[in-house]
């Protein structure tokens, strides 16, 4: 998940005894009327830009939901006026700067990190590509093909037809499932330049942008650099998304696919928005369950199957709204139906007593990380602009470990019984090359057939 960050505390420095000055977050507004969220983050080399514009795009039944993500490629690699196209990475590269787009049903995201001293030359690069991009054609119809082809190879795995036959199940055929799934497979193959064109335009605005900026960077400086990288932007327009819907209801669906050389059992059910809160107990439930070779799914699969295969858990998201728990793992044929017996039982054991072990110990790596990025302006300035999306204060990215103290064996528990989907509520996939290794099962031989199990 995108992502666990930044938590700073006081250090007495040794030599004179004199406080370091903590990492903070403040609300700002630059010169040209431009809202922003600066993390001052003392002593830091770089500075990170973090940048979340919404978009309705996914949800929509207008438009091509192949679009966004040629178009996320083709705004920095198709050139901009003044830089020729295909050059800006070598650029970045050499001012050791980082910059990408990528893109989400609910936002484009844009990221930079650079050392302070080459700020103002990315800025002018990244600039001139979100006010300006060329789009060169070539690099279009570039960028197109390599997109088809890694989704051509995408689909011809078994496992990745699986998780197509849930997204079937639980969307149905509409535009998220069709965002998600980048199907059917001729989405990409008929994008037209002018409907990125049409998607970005309507997209990169000033409207609605969230912006975090992080570094030892003045409140001045950070100004600068905001209205220099986004000022020649339009206002635009403010996004209005709908909330996508989604059925959850328990099924048991076998994709019989004869050529898959393993089974593949999944199990997901419905998790609450990270905005509700309570996201570390999620974590370290879901670490508990299947994060390791000492996680409960694993010893319980190890055991109960005799089996060398180990079995996960994690969590992950069709959309912010849509948040899912999902159990997965390879499965001999053979054992695929008493795999399932053995992971539900096993699970539901676990809501009714969770077994956390040594609660503390499992809380430091988490603790570790956010006390180590607190450091990296990349890290923080992400943490806080997710904080801001979840509608909270980006201060948040700095007391994680303090919220982390919070956390409780009864905590953890209270959150187990209240949050998380009860065994006999998930829904169960198996991908087979045994149409009958699942008896019971509603079986499919294609990822759309799902959406009519019931």
């Amino acid at each position: 998940m995108k992502h666990l960050v930044a938590a700073a505390f006081a250090v007495i420095l040794l030599a004179g005894c004199q406080e370091k000055e903590n990492a903070s977050a403040a609300t700002e507004t630059s010169p040209g009327g431009i809202t922003y969220t600066r993390i001052y983050i003392p002593g830091a080399d770089d500075v990170a830009i973090q940048i979340a514009w919404p978009t309705n795009w996914a949800l929509r039944g207008d438009v091509n939901q192949a679009v966004p993500y040629i178009g996320t490629d083709l705004i920095l690699a198709g050139g901009a006026e003044g830089f020729p196209p295909g050059e800006v990475v070598e650029t970045f590269a050499d001012l050791k700067a980082e910059g990408h787009l990528s893109v989400t049903p609910d936002y484009l995201f844009g990221e930079l990190v650079v050392p302070q001293k080459n700020l103002d030359k990315a800025v002018e690069i990244a600039a001139a590509h979100l006010a300006k991009p060329t789009m060169d054609q070539g690099w279009f119809d570039r960028i197109q093909q390599g997109f088809a082809a890694n989704m051509a190879e995408a689909a011809s795995q078994p496992a990745n037809n699986g998780y197509d036959a849930l997204r079937w199940a639980i969307l149905g055929d509409t535009p998220l499932r069709r965002a998600l799934s980048v199907d059917p497979p001729e989405m990409i193959t008929t994008v037209t330049r002018a409907e990125v064109m049409d998607w970005y335009q309507q997209t990169v605005v000033r409207k609605g942008a969230k912006v975090v900026i992080a570094g030892e960077i003045s409140e001045a400086d950070a100004g600068g650099a905001v209205d220099a990288l986004l000022s020649r932007l339009p206002a635009g327009k403010a996004v209005v998304a709908s909330a996508p819907t989604a059925d959850f209801a328990p099924r048991r669906i076998l994709l019989h696919v004869p050529t898959a050389q393993t089974s593949t059992l999944v199990l997901m059910g419905p998790l609450p928005p990270t905005r509700e809160g309570s996201e570390f107990e999620d974590l370290l439930l879901a670490t508990a369950l299947g994060g390791d070779d000492k996680s409960v799914l694993f010893d319980a699969v190890r055991t109960g199957l005799r089996a060398s295969y180990g079995f996960g858990a994690g969590l992950a998201g069709y959309s912010r709204d849509l948040r899912v728990m999902v159990l997965s793992g390879e499965v001999e044929t053979a054992k695929l139906a008493e795999a399932e017996t053995i992971v539900l039982a096993a699970y539901s054991e676990f809501l009714t007593a969770p077994k956390m072990g040594d609660l503390t110990a499992r809380k430091e790596p988490f603790k570790a990380n956010g006390e180590r990025t607190a450091t990296l302006p990349g890290a923080a300035s992400s943490s806080a602009l997710m904080a801001l999306l979840d509608g909270k204060d980006a201060n948040l990215a700095l007391t994680l470990p303090s919220l982390l103290n919070k956390v409780t064996d009864a905590t953890v528990q209270a959150r187990a019984a209240s949050a998380f989907p009860k065994a006999e509520a998930l829904i169960v996939l198996a991908v087979s090359p045994d149409a009958a290794a699942l008896p019971g099962a509603c079986v499919i031989t294609s990822p759309a057939e799902a959406a009519n199990c019931r």
